[in-house]
C-alpha cells in the first residue's frame, strides 16, 4: 500500500515502478479528501500494476462541498480526471464552514 498524499506523488511512482519490477500489485491507502483520490486516481493512471485504489465512502456528509468537481465512481471505477492539475480545485469556503472536520 502507497500512502501518495503522505509521500508524495513522484516517490510513489517510483515506489509503484520497484514493485513492478519484482512483479508486485500495488494498492494505493487513500482514506483522506476528494483531492487524495484525484491525486491516487492519477497514479493508477500511469502505474500497470495497480491492484486497487481504497477510498472512503462512508465520510462526512458535505464531503463532495469541499471541491469544485467530486469523484465519479461508476462500478467501483472512478474516472480518471480530465481537467488541469489534479482535476479539481478546493472550495475554500467550504472549508472554512466546517473547520476541525
Amino acid at each position: 500500500m502507497i500512502d501518495v498524499p503522505w509521500n508524495g506523488f513522484a516517490p510513489s511512482k517510483r515506489v509503484g515502478e520497484l514493485a513492478q519490477t519484482f512483479q508486485m500489485n500495488i494498492a494505493p491507502h487513500n482514506h483522506y479528501s476528494h483531492l487524495s483520490s484525484y491525486i491516487s486516481a492519477s497514479l493508477c493512471a500511469v502505474l500497470p500494476n495497480v491492484r486497487i485504489m481504497e477510498i472512503d465512502i462512508d465520510d462526512v456528509p458535505w464531503k463532495d462541498e469541499m471541491v469544485t468537481n467530486p469523484p465519479e465512481i461508476i462500478g467501483g471505477y472512478m474516472t480518471i480526471p480530465s481537467g488541469p492539475g489534479w482535476g479539481t480545485e478546493i472550495v475554500e469556503e467550504a472549508l472554512r464552514a466546517h473547520p476541525g472536520g
